[in-house]
Parts: structure tokens; C-alpha cells; sequence
């Protein structure tokens, strides 16, 4: 892939993402179209660059390996979260999309293998401090 088409894809995701909808705003739905082959092609890069920003810092986490690393890791996603606010809202909102599921499903299985957790429903939005830990698989699917 040329630079410039990675320069292109990169200005597409960050316009679609500017828009603050959730989906492709009609002005661009085009050139979406013509570059990642659609809504879906859409979605998954989105979601590559999402994984990449969250495996980064799970790297960085598991060289530390800290007493809990459920907390943190939900800490990484809340945090990451934050940083790429858009990106999480798109990925949310279209969570069940079929072009989603397989890359959810095999990134979940990495980070089991990775970590060892068991894995069961966790929130997004309540406080790490006096809840029960809940599974951070519902936090890479975006559920509550």
C-alpha cells in the first residue's frame, strides 16, 4: 500500500470520526465505499487500530504483571477509552456488525491466552473500587 493511500484511509477514519456519529456521515459514505469496500471495511480498520492502541499498553502492563491485573487492565480500557472517545462510541454502537465479530472473538482468545484471566461480564462504567470483578470480555465487546 502506497503512503499515499495510508495517508488517505488515516484522514478518512479521522474525518468519519470527527463527525461524532456512528455511522459514515452521507458526505463521505463515496469515498468510505471506494476505500475500505464498504461500512464493514469501515469498521474493521477502526477496530484494528483500537486493538493496536489497547495491545500496546496491555504490552507495557504485562511486563509489570501488577497483583491485579483484571484492575488494570480494565483501568488500560477505561483509560484508552478516554483517549480515542469516538473510536470507542463507533466500535460500540456497531458492536454486533458481522465484519466485528470474528476479530472481538480472536482478540478475546489472545488476551486469555496472554493473561490467563477467566473471563466473565464486566462494566465499562462503574468504579473498579467496590464492585465485583466482572470479565473483561464484555469490556472488548463494549457491554455492560
Amino acid at each position: 500500500m502506497s503512503w499515499d493511500r495510508v495517508h488517505r484511509r488515516h484522514e478518512l477514519v479521522h474525518a468519519v470520526l470527527a463527525s461524532g456519529l456512528t455511522t459514515v456521515p452521507p458526505g463521505l459514505a463515496v469515498e468510505v465505499d471506494a476505500e475500505f469496500g464498504g461500512f464493514g471495511g469501515f469498521l474493521q480498520e477502526v477496530q484494528r487500530r483500537w486493538y493496536r492502541a489497547f495491545d500496546a499498553r496491555l504490552d507495557a502492563v504485562l511486563e509489570e504483571w501488577p497483583r491485579d491485573l483484571h484492575d488494570e487492565l480494565v483501568r488500560q480500557w477505561q483509560d484508552l477509552a478516554l483517549t480515542m472517545p469516538a473510536a470507542r462510541r463507533m466500535l460500540d454502537a456497531n458492536a454486533d456488525h458481522p465484519a466485528l465479530v470474528g476479530a472481538d472473538e480472536q482478540h478475546r482468545r489472545r488476551l486469555h491466552a496472554a493473561t490467563g484471566l477467566v473471563l466473565s461480564p464486566a462494566s465499562l462504567t462503574e468504579p473498579l473500587a467496590g464492585r465485583r470483578k466482572q470479565c473483561l470480555w464484555s469490556l472488548l465487546l463494549g457491554t455492560t
